[in-house]
């Protein structure tokens, strides 16, 4: 697959030209981005155009069809897949094509605030908006408690750079990608580039979460593999890539990586033979 001119504008991934023959090309507005507008300007956006969108429909069920959407039109972007098109045109009947717009509007909000201040901007306006599922334990970390986590972990794993030319990061119940996107800004922070020296294997057993950490890493231009199961039965429902993921060759380079491991074993057994 040939994919052109994809570019970084500031903090995110401009991905607008990849939507111009897509059906899924009114969920994703580029008039939308403002420069000079904040993280906090834009939250209070989204807050307010969400509280009045599809006021006949649960907020829950309407925040779980945004996110969706809007983690359709990215990955549908890169692989083309019919059944994810048809979830898409499932959510556009469900809201009524009228409020279609207004997804546009808050994944615009999404991309600014994330372009402003990266940060796990859908996870905290998840909590603010009181959609978590609190009785089930389900909370998520505060992105500055998150950076402060990533400082202590990423100090010691940004050193194997030093011998390799990436490293992979493992979250296996990844929420909203907090934890990554904090990871990645930590390594950008330290002179490192995330968009080439990180591959991520985000994992959540909630598939609204998921989509909410793949949104998230993509706009960000990070390479990752975002998949809905569960860690711990080795169960996997779904795997979205990220754009950076087809755009950064990573499929290649991941294997070139193993090929290399293995015949590093291979050695090691040798000269201990």
């Amino acid at each position: 697959m040939k994919i052109h001119n994809t570019e970084i504008l500031g903090n995110s991934l401009n991905l607008g030209h990849l939507f111009s023959r897509s059906p899924l090309q009114n969920l994703f507005d580029p008039s939308n981005r403002r420069p000079g507008v904040s993280a906090a300007q834009y939250r209070k956006e989204f807050v307010s155009i969400f509280k009045h969108l599809a006021p006949h429909h649960h907020r829950f069920d309407v925040f779980r069809d945004f996110v969706h959407a809007a983690a359709i039109a990215i990955q549908n972007a890169f692989l083309k897949s019919d059944e994810l098109e048809q979830e898409y045109f499932v959510i556009e009947r469900r809201l009524g094509k009228e409020n279609m717009s207004q997804l546009s509007q808050l994944l615009g909000c999404v991309i600014g605030a994330l372009d402003a201040e990266p940060s796990d901007f859908l996870g905290s306006l998840y909590m603010e908006l009181e959609l978590s599922a609190s009785s089930l334990g389900q909370f998520f970390t505060p992105y500055s408690l998150s950076e402060m986590m990533a400082a202590l972990t990423m100090s010691d794993a940004v050193q194997n750079l030093n011998k390799r030319p990436f490293i992979t990061y493992n979250e296996p119940a990844c929420g909203a990608g907090g934890m990554a996107i904090a990871a990645a800004m930590y390594m950008r922070e330290n002179g490192y580039n995330p968009q080439e020296q990180i591959f991520m294997v985000c994992t959540d057993i909630d598939g609204m979460v998921a989509d909410m950490c793949y949104i998230q890493l993509s706009l960000l231009g990070i390479p990752a593999q975002v998949i809905t199961g569960n860690t711990l039965t080795l169960t996997v429902n779904r795997t979205f890539h990220t754009p950076f993921w087809y755009l950064g060759g990573w499929e290649e380079k991941l294997k070139h990586a193993e090929a290399v491991e293995r015949m590093m074993t291979i050695f090691s057994r040798l000269q201990a033979a």
